[in-house]
């Protein structure tokens, strides 16, 4: 499932190619290592078109961003509140994590922002939060999600449910490799929030 459809690249705006092709770039390379010449040359426009949809490349990263986001909150939208709020919850992380799956240029993307120390990461982290915030916020007032814990705690823990998945399974994979594990018996790890 992916929650935005596929066009084929002639069929999308300038802008889109630009977003897109910059989103590919800075996935496979990291925004330190992309200019706005090489998001151009791949887009197929110029650097003065990129500079008319975006202004800056800040602007550009922040474009990928919102892009991003969107596809959290189009995987979000596609869950039915219905069913006991733990059911609920289930549901929706299961709509993030096929997304995810669905889309790994995102997840390299959400990786690589997330771990390098520029500062993408986190403008990123603040939109994903902001999201989440306002999500758990609407279930918590239409009585679907639980209010016995703390909104706060409510926020990391969907958001570790959701994406922390992301930075354990590399790990888990790569210590997995080193011990010459067989792949159809790799554990899963999950991650668990406590405010115990």
């Amino acid at each position: 499932m992916s929650t935005h459809p596929q066009p084929q690249q002639q069929d999308l705006t300038a802008r889109a190619r630009i977003r897109n092709a910059t989103l590919e770039l800075y996935a496979a390379r990291g925004e330190d290592k992309v200019s706005m010449r090489t998001v151009a040359a791949e887009a197929g426009v110029t650097i003065g078109l990129i500079q008319h949809h975006f202004g800056t490349k800040e602007g550009l990263g922040q474009a990928v961003d919102d892009y991003v986001v969107s596809y959290f909150a189009g995987a979000l939208a596609t869950v039915e509140p219905i069913g006991t709020p733990a059911e609920v919850v289930e549901a929706r992380d299961a709509a993030v994590q096929q997304m995810l799956r669905a889309n790994p240029t995102v997840v390299r993307y959400i990786n690589r922002a997330l771990i390098e120390p520029d500062g993408r990461g986190g403008r990123l982290l603040r939109e994903i939060v902001a999201l989440t915030v306002r999500e758990v916020a609407e279930l918590r007032r239409s009585g679907h999600a639980s209010t016995s814990r703390s909104d706060k705690v409510q926020v990391l823990r969907t958001l570790m449910g959701q994406v922390g998945q992301l930075f354990i399974d590399p790990v888990v994979d790569a210590v997995w490799d080193q011990l010459d594990g067989d792949p159809d018996g790799r554990p899963v790890a999950r991650i668990t929030v406590s405010a115990d």
